[in-house]
């Protein structure tokens, strides 16, 4: 095999499960491998771009001790979303060193979901870095839309939870990261946990036809018991990142 690159690296959506990413990025660093290329969506993207940035595992970890995701939660019924991330995406964008695509360390793709043309978009050029992102990871009916170029753009996992396919061509090697798990065993309690497990039950097919992709997939169960906001609980799940890949990278080696 000698594609473009030889390890790509998949990191799928979850909100704050998106931390265990993370983890499996220090077992990843440990196991003395660097991905070529990054792919993510919503906080896979988020986690994915902070990495391919530069910034340490500790610089990032730190940086989402201070962020703000959202600015207030709407009393009254919004035009567009519950929440605005218009802070966020400020705090963001002052703690990338890049300023587009082409200019990050490691090259880095994102989809996102185009609200107005009902299509999967695959973001990899071009300086709508931030609201690539942002909009990859803007929840329907909970975080306002991304307009870039005039267009809508909401989470990226309607489509594609898992977006190896827009890479597999261009990898000798793909580790897939799922951390998106469906938990069954309770009920929804609330708005956001109703929109949150009809959109994990919406987006199953496509994830698991994506992960058949994959040369080695860390599925990080464990942290289905998290919610999308559970960000108090971020070491925690780091830390089940970390296990889960130590776990099945110990016989994963590259060629």
């Amino acid at each position: 095999m000698n594609r473009k690159y030889r390890l790509g690296l998949v990191l799928s959506g979850g909100g704050a499960k998106g931390f265990a990413h993370l983890g499996v990025l220090k077992a990843i660093e440990e196991k003395g491998l660097k991905p070529d290329i990054i792919a993510g969506v919503s906080s896979g993207a988020l986690m994915g771009l902070l990495y391919a940035d530069g910034k340490s595992l500790d610089e990032i970890m730190k940086f989402f001790e201070k962020a703000s995701l959202f600015d207030s939660i709407s009393p009254t019924l919004p035009k567009l979303g519950l929440m605005n991330p218009s802070k966020f995406k400020r705090q963001l964008r002052s703690f990338l060193t890049a300023k587009s695509f082409e200019e990050l360390a490691i090259p880095f793709v994102v989809n996102a979901t185009n609200l107005t043309d009902g299509k999967m978009t695959v973001f990899r050029t071009g300086e709508s870095l931030v609201e690539a992102v942002i909009g990859s990871s803007s929840v329907p009916l909970l975080f306002t839309p991304q307009i870039i170029e005039g267009k809508q753009y909401v989470d990226g996992g309607v489509f594609c939870n898992m977006p190896v396919s827009p890479i597999r061509d261009e990898c000798d090697y793909i580790i897939g990261v799922h951390v998106n798990p469906i938990c069954t065993e309770t009920k929804a309690e609330s708005i956001i946990e109703i929109a949150e497990r009809v959109l994990h039950y919406a987006i199953q097919s496509s994830t698991i036809n994506e992960k058949k992709l994959c040369d080695v997939v860390i599925d990080v169960k464990e942290v289905k018991k998290y919610g999308m906001f559970n960000l108090d609980k971020k070491q925690e799940i780091f830390d089940y990142g970390y296990t889960k890949a130590k776990e099945v990278l110990e016989n994963f080696y590259i060629e």
